[in-house]
């Protein structure tokens, strides 16, 4: 009789496991529809700039999941030019940073008609209902 129990038991499980990968999520899509942010969205571009990829998320960072923005720009002017960046969430969460990082040696800012990404790790925890991004020379 314990070997009827057990094969009933591992037969319940397997119908279970299939059952529950075939159905799998009551959601059938993870991404955010971009226009649920487009009314909540600045951007403030420096003339010598331009915005080309913005991207963000949840990642790890610290040992806990923060907001992460990736965020491209692109120097459209004929001269190398270094840019400062800012990041501001609805909540008052505030991020940012110079493009490039650090000025070494020949290496003054972005060059002409180049682009440089970097990654910003905020203190929020959940996507924002919208953002405003400055980007201003530095000169």
């Amino acid at each position: 009789m314990p070997k009827i129990r057990m094969i009933t038991f591992i037969a319940g499980v397997a119908l279970v496991m299939a059952a529950l990968s075939l159905g799998g999520c009551a959601s059938t899509s993870s991404a955010v529809p971009a226009d649920t942010f487009a009314q909540n969205i600045v951007y403030e571009i420096a003339p010598s700039a331009a915005l080309t990829n913005v991207a963000f998320g949840i990642k790890p960072y610290k040992g806990t999941d923060h907001l992460h923005l990736s965020l491209t720009v692109k120097n459209i002017s004929a001269e190398t030019k270094r840019f400062r960046v800012n990041i501001f969430l609805p909540d008052g969460t505030s991020g940012g940073g110079l493009y490039p990082r650090k000025v070494k040696g020949d290496v003054t800012g972005v060059k002409a008609g180049e682009e440089h990404t970097r990654e910003f790790p905020m203190l929020s925890k959940q996507l924002p209902s919208g953002f405003t991004i400055i980007v201003k020379e530095l000169g």
